[in-house]
C-alpha cells in the first residue's frame, strides 16, 4: 500500500469517528446567553433563556441548562420539554444523559404521544429502548378507554405494553381492576393481574390471586381462591379456576366449586350451598346454575348428593327448583329419598319433592333406629306444609311399610301394595294410608317382626349425606 493511500484511509477513519462522536454528543443550538465555567474541575457551560438542544433525533427545550462536556450530560431547568417524533415529555427539571440517550425527571414528569399520557412524581425515559420507568402516583391513560394508576410503571412504548406495580387500579369503559401488579397489553386488549385481584363490572365482582381480563371479549379468567359475586342475584360462586363472560352473562368455576345463594325471610337469612367439581352459571332468564360431579346441596334441613344438579332460581328472588340426576339422594331431616331424577321446589321453605322412576323414601324411627318406614314406586310426590312432611303419594307398582306404635311402644308393622299409595302425616308420623288399584295389605305382629328382613325391594341406606357446617361467605 502506498503512503498516500494510507494517509487517505487514515483521514477518512478520523473523519468518520468524529462524525460518530459528534452525533452522540448533546448539541446546544440556541440560548439567549451563554457562560463558560468549571465545576469540580470539569469544563461546563451554562446557557440561559430559550434554550434549544439536540441529541441525534431528540429535541430539548428549557429555560436553563448546564452542559457537562466530558460526561455528555445536560442538567435541564425550567419548563423542560423533550421531544422525539410524536413523543413529548414535560417536566419542571431533568437530567439528560447523551451516552445513554436517557432523560431523568426527579421532580415529576408527563409523557404524551397520540395514544398515551403518563404522569408521575418521578420519571425516566430511555430513548434507545422506547422504555419509560415512572414511579410515585403514576397515572396512565390512552385518552379514550382506560386509565391505569399505580406506584410504579414500566411502559414499552413501541409495543404499548405496561408493567404496573403497587396499588394498581385499571379503569375502562367496561370494568375496574384492582391488584398488586399488572401487565397490560394494549394492542391485544389483555390485562394480567396478580395479587389481591378484584375485577368489578356491571353485574359481577371477581376476586382471585391471579386474573386475566380480555377487554375486547369482556371475558375474565380467575385463578386460585376465586370468588364471583353476582351483584343483582345475591349469589356468590367460589372455586380454584373461573371464566366469566360479561356479554353472555355466563360463568363457570371448577375445582372445589361452591355456590352460595342468600335469601332473606322476615329479617332472617336463609342460605343455599351447592358444592361440586364444576359449576356453570347462566344469568339470563331463566337464571340457573348447573353443578357437575360430586354435587352436594345444603339448604337448611334439605340436603342432597348427586352427580349433576340444576338450580333454577325463581324470578321473585326467593326459592326456585333444584333438579338432581345421576345417583341422586335427598335428605329432609332424617328422611332419605332416592330415584333416577329428583326435583325439589322451594318458595321460602321446601314445598314439594317429585321423584321420577325408581322412587324410594326411607325414614327411621327416632327411638328405634333399626325400624324404617318405607315407600317405593315408579313416581313419587312429597308435599310439605310449614317445612314439615304433609303427605307422600307414590304411583305405579306402589308399596309401603310403616311401623305401628302403641304410644311409644312398638306394636307391629303394616305393608301395603297397590297402583297408588298415599301416606298422610301428622307430627312427622304416618297418620293414615290410602291404597288404590288392587290394594293389598299385610299386618306383621310385633312378635313376628324381623326388622332386618322387613325391607322393600331396592332398600339401601346411603352414607354420603352432606355435613352441614358453619360455612363462611
Amino acid at each position: 500500500m502506498s503512503k498516500l493511500k494510507y494517509q487517505i484511509i487514515l483521514v477518512s477513519l478520523i473523519i468518520l469517528s468524529l462524525k460518530i462522536y459528534s452525533q452522540d454528543k448533546i448539541t446546544l443550538n440556541y440560548a439567549d446567553s451563554l457562560i463558560g465555567k468549571t465545576i469540580n474541575g470539569e469544563q461546563v457551560r451554562e446557557a440561559i433563556g430559550n434554550v434549544s438542544l439536540t441529541h441525534n433525533n431528540v429535541k430539548i427545550t428549557c429555560g436553563r441548562v448546564i452542559q457537562y462536556f466530558n460526561q455528555n450530560k445536560a442538567e435541564l431547568y425550567s419548563s423542560v420539554k423533550v421531544v422525539k417524533d410524536t413523543l413529548t415529555i414535560y417536566a419542571p427539571n431533568g437530567i439528560y444523559y447523551g451516552s445513554e440517550a436517557r432523560v431523568v425527571c426527579p421532580n415529576g414528569a408527563t409523557l404524551t404521544d397520540p395514544r398515551t399520557t403518563i404522569k408521575a412524581n418521578f420519571g425516566i425515559y430511555q430513548f434507545n429502548h422506547d422504555l419509560a420507568n415512572f414511579k410515585g402516583n403514576v397515572s396512565v391513560t390512552d385518552n379514550k378507554t382506560y386509565t391505569i394508576t399505580s406506584d410504579v410503571l414500566d411502559y414499552y412504548r413501541a409495543v404499548q405494553k405496561s408493567y404496573a406495580r403497587g396499588d394498581v387500579k385499571v379503569v375502562s369503559d367496561s370494568s375496574v381492576i384492582y391488584c398488586d401488579s399488572l401487565v397490560y397489553e394494549k394492542l391485544i386488549g389483555i390485562s394480567t393481574a396478580n395479587g389481591n385481584v378484584k375485577i368489578e363490572s356491571d353485574s359481577t365482582v371477581i376476586t382471585s390471586d391471579k386474573a386475566t381480563y380480555y377487554e375486547l371479549e369482556k371475558k375474565s379468567i380467575g385463578e386460585d381462591n376465586v370468588k364471583i359475586n353476582f351483584l343483582n342475584k345475591n349469589a356468590i360462586v367460589y372455586g380454584d379456576y373461573a371464566e366469566n363472560y360479561e356479554k353472555t352473562n355466563y360463568s363457570f368455576v371448577k375445582g372445589n366449586a361452591r355456590l352460595v345463594q342468600i335469601e332473606t325471610k322476615d329479617g332472617k337469612t336463609d342460605t343455599t350451598f351447592i358444592f361440586s367439581r364444576k359449576m356453570e352459571s347462566f344469568r339470563n332468564e331463566p337464571e340457573h346454575y348447573i353443578a357437575h360431579d360430586s354435587v352436594k346441596t345444603i339448604r337448611n334441613d334439605f340436603l342432597s348428593s348427586s352427580q349433576i344438579g340444576y338450580y333454577f332460581r325463581d324470578k321473585s328472588g326467593k326459592g326456585g327448583v333444584i333438579s338432581l340426576s345421576k345417583e341422586p339422594v335427598v335428605w329432609k331431616e332424617d328422611m332419605q329419598v332416592t330415584g333416577d331424577t329428583i326435583y325439589a321446589f322451594f318458595k321460602e321453605d321446601i314445598d314439594d319433592i317429585y321423584v321420577s322412576k325408581s322412587a324410594f323414601a326411607i325414614q327411621p324411627n327416632e327411638n328405634y333406629n333399626e325400624r324404617f318406614d318405607q315407600i317405593s314406586g315408579v313416581f313419587m310426590h312429597m308435599k310439605f306444609l310449614n317445612n314439615e312432611i304433609n303427605f307422600i303419594q307414590v304411583d305405579t307398582n306402589a308399596a309401603s311399610i310403616y311401623y305401628v306404635y302403641d304410644g311409644a311402644s312398638p306394636n307391629g308393622a303394616n305393608r301395603s301394595d297397590g297402583e297408588v299409595i298415599i301416606l298422610y302425616f301428622t307430627d312427622k308420623k304416618v297418620d293414615k294410608v290410602k291404597v288404590f288399584g288392587k290394594p293389598k295389605g299385610t299386618y306383621f305382629p310385633e312378635n313376628l317382626i324381623n326388622t332386618s328382613e322387613l325391607r322393600l325391594l331396592g332398600f339401601r341406606l346411603r352414607t354420603n349425606k352432606p355435613v352441614r357446617l358453619n360455612y363462611q361467605d
